[in-house]
């Protein structure tokens, strides 16, 4: 039977690994089918992952020997559990051979260098290049020398390049990566560049896609790095680069619906990976952070994570309350959501349990600190069907059941985590639901058998949208980045009730009392004395002409009985 985990180390182990994990001490033992492991603790064989956390626990941690042997079974469970569930693809874009060269003095050099190597190299000034647009290899340059169209090239390399060509793929600054490490990359991408889909887009609950009449949301184009996203403001639409992207998941952290998700660790796979951790402190590492030889106390169990940028408040909590202990996060960069859903969730346990649920590290002082300090946080455990629930109730059922039946306040959101309320003026309210159409996440809802409008303050995204849409005056109004921790919160409230009005003549029930009344305060002075019209205003649709229609029988009869 192929193992498909690998264990690889000139070092043996003090204890045995579990039998699912295939130990060899030098790669020339590996033979040619090497690829066939899903995970390997190094980086040299050509595993599916590369699971860097797994060395890391082996030379830090603590923990007895029988738990290392478990412990370590899990985290290339883990590993492959996200595997299995994750949704990126890899693609390839065509690459040729044409260079632009901004290095100042140095653009000879390289110049000779890459032509040599069979490039055609160009080379320009830093103030001759107005713009950059495209991406790796279809570059369009716009230039102060060319009089007609725009320079096309398939790589620029650029000392001390402004943003605007940063953003786009296929462009390496010197001053910023190295030199090498530029040139290396210029070289790698040549003839073919390969990249992958790290963002999956849900449209039908985006706050930003078709919102014509107001724009109320778009953070993920503020807060991405390159042009992968980008949105056209005429008709609200978002766009996605692939090529584009660099994969930090900024964007995911800070999309208030859920619409977005990274593709490498999805929901799902979080959710199950979280699922590892019970009775553990989980340290989370991103790949692209270097870590810190520590002492790992007894029961800090390490996440290995491919981003640094996507972890928001439905993540967090779902590893605490699978795992019961704090979490500790290990980087060198908090993203803009990342960073308001740690404060979010910070204070929600501050003022439960009195203390601290998630510990930011940003060097080896830090993160030893909090190793120190990490809490017990059995109380509040809980596991829960997490399968199918978008990032928005899956957060608020988790928290529904921590807030249990206590009143903790309101807490303030960030600029980029939004919850809120609804206040709804009953009186003015004529439940049209025009609320309700607009409302793309369920947080408004219209419920006939009562004839009510319901409203969840937990899943509303603070959008704006239904107080754009509603046609009364004064009637709804939002409350802006308030999260109330209590119960209420968190369940369906009656905003607005009315009885229905029936039809004065067939006695049908077809619209509500207010709906009615309103129509026909409207409607009745433009009628005049005309009784048959104003009748008809209480009259449901099929009974309006026959109204009508009598009223002009009527009439013509009274004409012909006049003479």
């Amino acid at each position: 039977m192929e193992k498909e985990y690998l264990y690889l180390s000139d070092t043996p182990l003090a204890f045995p690994l579990d039998e699912s994990i295939e130990i060899v001490s030098q790669e020339s033992d590996l033979g040619i089918e090497r690829s066939q492991y899903i995970v390997s603790n190094k980086m040299t064989v050509a595993s599916q992952l590369y699971a860097h956390e797994i060395d890391y626990y082996v030379k830090n941690t603590q923990d007895t020997l029988a738990a290392q042997i478990q412990n370590i079974k899990k985290l290339y469970d883990v590993r492959a559990s996200v595997y299995d569930l994750a949704q990126d693809m890899d693609y390839s874009q065509e690459v040729g051979k044409k260079i632009l060269i901004i290095l100042g003095e140095k653009s000879s050099e390289l110049k000779e260098r890459l032509t040599a190597d069979g490039f055609t190299c160009l080379v320009l000034a830093a103030e001759e290049v107005t713009d950059v647009q495209g991406h790796i290899g279809g570059l369009s340059v716009t230039t102060t020398k060319l009089m007609r169209g725009d320079l096309q090239v398939d790589q620029i390399i650029w000392a001390q390049a402004p943003d605007f060509a940063m953003k786009q793929s296929g462009v390496y600054d010197p001053t910023d990566i190295g030199w090498e490490t530029a040139v290396e990359k210029l070289y790698a991408n040549s003839d073919a560049f390969h990249y992958k889909n790290y963002v999956q887009y849900d449209p039908e609950i985006c706050q930003y896609q078709g919102r014509l009449l107001k724009e109320t949301c778009g953070k993920c184009e503020e807060v991405c790095p390159s042009v992968a996203i980008t949105k056209t403001d005429e008709d609200k639409q978002l766009h996605f680069s692939d090529v584009d992207c660099h994969g930090c998941g900024g964007c995911v952290s800070v999309c208030p619906s859920g619409a977005l998700d990274f593709t490498q660790m999805p929901r799902e796979a979080f959710y199950t990976a979280a699922s590892f951790y019970t009775g553990h402190s989980a340290l989370i590492l991103p790949a692209q952070v270097a870590l810190p030889d520590l002492p790992l106390p007894e029961g800090v169990l390490p996440l290995g994570i491919e981003g640094r940028k996507y972890l928001h408040e439905a993540h967090l909590l779902t590893l605490l309350q699978k795992s019961g202990r704090s979490v500790v996060f290990y980087t060198d960069f908090v993203s803009k959501g990342t960073g308001d859903a740690i404060r979010l969730i910070n204070e929600i346990f501050e003022r439960k349990y009195h203390k601290r649920a998630v510990f930011v590290c940003m060097n080896a002082g830090e993160l030893q600190e909090a190793l120190g300090q990490i809490e017990d946080l059995e109380a509040c455990r809980f596991d829960m069907h997490d399968e199918g629930l978008r990032k928005r109730e899956l957060f608020t059922y988790r928290l529904a059941h921590l807030v249990g039946e206590e009143d903790l306040g309101v807490v303030e959101t960030g600029e980029h985590i939004h919850y809120g309320n609804l206040v709804i003026n009953e009186d003015a309210c004529t439940l049209c639901m025009s609320c309700v159409g607009v409302c793309n996440v369920a947080a408004l809802t219209a419920h006939p058998e009562d004839q009510t409008l319901k409203f969840n303050p937990s899943l509303c995204t603070n959008c704006g949208y239904c107080e754009v849409a509603c046609p009364e005056k004064d009637c709804l109004s939002v409350v802006y980045d308030r999260f109330t921790l209590a119960p209420e919160y968190f369940t369906k409230n009656t905003m607005a009730h009315d009885e229905l009005f029936a039809c004065v003549e067939c006695g049908v029930e077809f619209a509500t009392q207010k709906a009615i009344e309103k129509i026909a305060t409207m409607m009745t002075p433009r009628f005049g004395d005309n009784a048959a019209k104003i009748r008809t205003l209480y009259c449901c649709a099929d009974c309006k002409p026959k109204v009508m229609l009598q009223a002009e029988i009527d009439q013509n009869n009274r004409e012909r009985e006049n003479g």
